[in-house]
Formats: C-alpha cells, structure tokens, sequence
C-alpha cells in the first residue's frame, strides 16, 4: 500500500487530469483523489476515537498505522491540484509576461506549500515535532554561513581552475530586473517548502513507521525512508512528453539530488541548509545566478559544473555544520522518532 501511494503521489503530479472524476459534483471534491483523502480521514477519525490497538508488543501495522503517512502524500497532491490555481489566479495581476506570471506562481505555491506543512504535521506529530525542530529559525545563522560558503567556494575552484588551464573568466552577474527578482524570492520559498515536505515530514513519517514494517535497525531505517522519499521526489520532477533517455536522465538527477539533500538534513539537523542549496540549483538552472564568461561575454560553463561542485563542496560543509550542531550526527544525542502507535500519531 506504501509503494502504491507513493507511485500515485509521483504520478499524479504529471497526470493529474486524467484522474477520474464525477460529472455530477464539482471537480474539487468529486475526484477519486479526494474520495480517497476523505476515506483516510474516515479511517483517522475512528482511530483517534478508539485509540491505539495493537499486537504483540505494538508490533505489526494495520491502516490505521499508514494514515498518517497516506494523508501526508495525499492531502498534498489533492490541495496542490486543485486549490493552487483558482487561488493564484484570483491574486496574479492581470497584466504581466508569461515569465512574471511563472515567477509570481512559483512563490505563491512555495508559500501555500509552508501553509500546506503546517495543517499535514498535525497528522502525525512526531514527524511534524522533529521537522519544526530542523526548521527553527534558529538553525538559519549557520545555514546562512555555510551556504555562502559553499558558493563562494564553487565560484573560487572554478575560476582558479580556469586560470591554471590558461583561460579568461570572470564573474558575470545576470541583469537586475523585477523578474529576476522573483525568480529568485520565489525559488527560494519553494525551495523551502519543498524542503518541509520532502525531507521534513514525509522522509521523518517514514522514519517512523518503517519499525512496524520490519525495519528496525537505525540505519536500515534511515536507507529505507531516503531510498522511498528520493523516489517520489524524483517521480513528481519529470516532464512528461520528452523522449525517453531524457525522461531517465531527469529521474536518475533527481532522484540523486533527493538523495543527497535527504542526507544532508539528516546529518545536519537544518532545513534551512537543505533549502540554500536547493535555491541555489534551482537558480543556475534557470539562468538566475551569475556565472563564469569568457572574454567575449558568452557562458563558460554549463550549470552542470557549478551543480556538480557546488553538492560536493554542499556534503562537506554539511559534516562540518553537523559537528557544530549538539545532537546533529546519527548516534550523538539525537533522540529517535516514536513508532508506537498512539492516537495522535496514527
């Protein structure tokens, strides 16, 4: 049931309007997608009344277990479908080009995503108490740093490396316009909010439960929720209609940029960090950070080079947040998540 709601979570952000529907209600509340969302909370109402049951030593799972998580991956694709829009456009300007209107949109959604977290970590508190705990604004300070160093750094290697191979670079800052101003507000909110959901919610929920699936050694716990949470992440950042290599191409990079973000947050403790460097990519694919020209003034190097450096530089900084960070590597202080399956929790 896991597998299969992670697989529709994945796909539906791509498919979303071929999910069936009634003629006779409107398509808010008359999806299957929502019919389902509302039997989940069906299913936690009863098991908030009648509390927790379980078997030998609190072990197995039953629905009642999987609400929680279900909810998490449902609720958010159903609010997200389908309330998104009416609301962006009852607020976006009337005049504006398709780029502003793209950048206005991307900052809205960053901010009803946040919104959006908070309501889903009611479902299940532990995994909503540990990610409000790695996203305290007091985290932010160093995650500042840290990211500041992290680009600074990308920049300096590759400009010394391009100096040591004979060549002319220099550092080329994209023009300030109002656009580009969104651009990068609203990658940055939605980097966080991304952040929230993904590697805050959904990969602690999973931490959570994966005892009552057999999982129970701390490592294996922790694989088995990256592995799940980096596949759904990457299935919700295709693009459908391009040809098949590249289709692999962008599950393969996604997948791994989960993964290592997934990684990241677990080793440091800190959305914040996680949400800097995810902005920070989202900026060089979008032409939105500077970058290295040559004499002439034409790119020197793909975004690709600064990626690829930037996340190596990103994991070593982490370890060195992380030692800094009470608590923040695996083993030193960092209470485990509850798996037992109270009331609140599902």
């Amino acid at each position: 049931m896991i597998g299969l709601t992670l697989l529709t979570a994945g796909i539906l952000r791509q498919f979303h309007d071929r999910t069936p529907g009634s003629p006779f209600v409107s398509g808010t509340v008359g999806s299957l997608l929502f019919a389902a969302v509302f039997f989940l909370l069906l299913v936690s109402a009863r098991e908030w009344q009648i509390g927790a049951i379980g078997g030998k030593g609190g072990k197995g799972i039953r629905l009642g277990s999987l609400t929680p998580l279900l909810l998490i991956l449902l609720v958010e694709k159903w609010a997200s479908l389908t309330l998104y829009d009416p609301i962006f456009y009852s607020l976006a300007p009337r005049i504006a080009s398709q780029a502003e209107f793209d950048a206005w949109y991307k900052a809205l959604a960053g901010v009803l995503m946040i919104l959006l977290c908070v309501l889903l970590g009611a479902f299940s508190r532990p995994a909503g108490s540990r990610t409000w705990s790695y996203s305290r604004p007091s985290r932010f300070p160093s995650a500042a740093v840290a990211i500041f160093a992290v680009v600074a750094s990308t920049y300096g290697l590759l400009w010394i490396l391009s100096i040591a191979l004979g060549g002319q670079m220099r550092l080329s800052w994209p023009p300030l316009t109002p656009v580009l101003i969104w651009i990068l507000v609203g990658q940055a909110v939605l980097a966080f909010g991304e952040e929230l959901y993904y590697r805050g919610l959904v990969l602690n929920e999973l931490r959570r439960l994966s005892p009552r699936l057999g999982i129970r050694r701390p490592g294996l716990r922790r694989w088995f929720a990256l592995v799940a949470m980096a596949t759904l992440f990457s299935m919700e950042h295709i693009a459908p209609g391009l040809p098949r290599q590249e289709v692999l191409r962008q599950l393969v990079f996604a997948f791994a940029l989960g993964l290592l973000f997934g990684l990241i947050v677990i080793v440091t403790h800190n959305l914040h960090y996680a949400a800097g460097v995810h902005a920070w990519i989202n900026w060089q694919l979008l032409g939105a950070a500077p970058g290295l020209v040559n004499e002439n003034g034409t790119a020197a190097l793909p975004p690709g080079a600064y990626i690829g450096v930037g996340l190596i530089l990103a994991f070593i900084a982490a370890m060195a947040l992380a030692r800094l960070t009470p608590g923040a590597l695996p083993g030193r202080g960092s209470p485990p998540l509850r798996s037992d399956s109270t009331p609140e929790s599902g």
